[in-house]
């Protein structure tokens, strides 16, 4: 798996607000693409990914294992395009 940089919550919310004049991203789209981008990237318990993680107010459901729509899928991509070398 490639490597994320650690961004904070703040940073990858800022990334997402670009896209929501192109796409009709939701904040439950935003919260959900910045749960599974920290769950799949985090470093760690002293990450900024992992802190994402644990304050997010996104819950999957038990059998979820990614993004459920195609709105958190465009905001996963795009913090991966960003985030990820």
């Amino acid at each position: 798996m490639a490597t994320a940089s650690d961004p904070t919550a703040q940073d990858m919310r800022d990334a997402l607000s670009k896209l929501t004049s192109s796409y009709e991203l939701e904040e439950f789209d935003i919260e959900e693409a910045i749960y599974w981008f920290s769950n799949d990237y985090h470093g760690g318990q002293s990450s900024n990914l992992y802190s994402a993680l644990s304050a997010s107010r996104f819950r999957p459901g038990l059998i979820e294992r990614g993004p459920s729509g195609t709105m958190a899928w465009i905001g996963y991509d795009e913090l991966t395009r960003r985030f990820v070398k």
